[in-house]
């Protein structure tokens, strides 16, 4: 995402975030599975545009994907002199939304984007076959980015997310949830038994509050997403409120393979980094509306990084429990599931997984790699010290 783009998410500066993940994620996906598979069948399940502010649509998700999806295609034919075939398909319900997204549509000929103006769950049977039928040599990539958290009912898109392979980025919208999950009210309670696909997520959360909750909501989530869509890996990611210090949303990502999660927290460390300038500039504008003096620093000059750096600490700490607790428990284990059971938290990083490891834990290295890495099927195993 280029500098210039920043203006065009003013007061949104969440989804300059968001998008800033899928962009990173996204073409870096693409050029590793582009290497082995015959294309991609791209579906974004509430394309859109939303406040949408430049003409050409770039700071939409369906623009920025085709762009690194284009962008891929040609790193794969430089590199591996193959033409990866892609395949959008953009669903959006508003008929006055789906007027500029089937027009963006037509404008583009080199790839085959398949626009339909339907809501999501009730187009999820043919969304199945769609993909299905194309989908030897084809590798799907679900968007769920709803502006609520109805619309994706755990049930209903049950079938689409147990297609293999696959991966999927669901925008989970922590702020609403956290806000309104112990209202008893019958609608409200429905809506979150249709969320999760069950009444798990209540125990989970009992006598929760604050953060804990909050981590205990996204956790139920995710657990729930693994178990219904058999993901081996489900990461997520925390978007901050732009001037307020806390959380607006969670990325939820689901993959099986550790490749993935490595892509995904690589374009989560990146996207963070960028958080802190623009967080930042959104507080001093607030400022200075609030004054009415303009002030000399901007969010480059300083950062804001109090809250990253207090929910970074707070989640390496619940890496660390969780992986001590894996390591307590079965005495030696593969470093592949130390990673995933450390990367399913917000923020945390492997270079501080490993920084932990050698400091706590004995490395038994059974393969030939000196230092553990990522890698299925790689034979290094940990077993603590003392």
């Amino acid at each position: 995402m280029n500098p210039e783009d920043d203006a065009l998410y003013f007061r949104r500066e969440q989804t300059q975030i968001k998008h800033v993940v899928l962009e990173l994620y996204l073409e870096r996906f693409a050029i590793i599975v582009g290497q082995w598979a015959q294309g991609i069948i791209y579906v974004d399940g509430f394309s859109g545009p939303w406040n949408s502010v430049s003409g050409d649509f770039r700071d939409s998700s369906f623009a920025i994907a085709l762009s690194q999806l284009r962008s891929a295609r040609d790193a794969v034919r430089n590199a591996f002199k193959k033409d990866l075939q892609i395949r959008c398909i953009f669903l959006e319900r508003d008929s006055d939304a789906f007027v500029q997204l089937e027009a963006y549509a037509r404008e583009h000929k080199d790839v085959q984007i398949t626009a339909i103006n339907r809501d999501f769950e009730a187009a999820v049977p043919d969304l199945v076959r769609m993909v299905k039928a194309q989908q030897r040599g084809y590798f799907p990539f679900f968007l769920i980015d709803p502006t609520g958290w109805k619309g994706f009912s755990m049930d209903v898109i049950a079938p689409l997310i147990q297609i293999r392979p696959r991966e999927i980025l669901i925008n989970f919208m922590t702020s609403f949830i956290q806000r309104f999950i112990r209202d008893e009210r019958a609608g409200l309670e429905a809506s979150f038994r249709k969320l999760f696909g069950d009444d798990s997520y209540k125990q989970k959360i009992e006598g929760l509050e604050g953060q804990e909750r909050e981590d205990a909501i996204v956790s139920a989530y995710a657990d729930r997403i693994a178990a219904v869509g058999t993901f081996a890996c489900v990461p997520t990611t925390v978007v901050l409120h732009p001037t307020k210090d806390r959380t607006h949303f969670h990325l939820v990502y689901a993959t099986r393979h550790l490749k993935g999660v490595e892509v995904f927290k690589n374009a989560e460390r990146m996207a963070l980094h960028l958080s802190e300038t623009v967080r930042a500039d959104a507080k001093r504008r607030a400022r200075e509306s609030a004054s009415g003096q303009a002030e000399l620093f901007s969010g480059a000059d300083v950062p804001e990084r109090a809250h990253l750096a207090s929910l970074q600490e707070h989640y390496e700490t619940l890496a660390v429990r969780a992986v001590f607790e894996m390591i307590r428990e079965k005495k030696e284990v593969p470093y592949d599931d130390v990673y995933v059971a450390a990367m399913r938290f917000p923020i945390v990083q492997e270079t501080y997984l490993k920084k932990w490891l050698s400091e706590n834990a004995s490395i038994l290295n059974l393969g030939s790699q000196r230092v553990p890495k990522v890698g299925q099927g790689q034979r290094v195993c940990l077993r603590m010290r003392g």
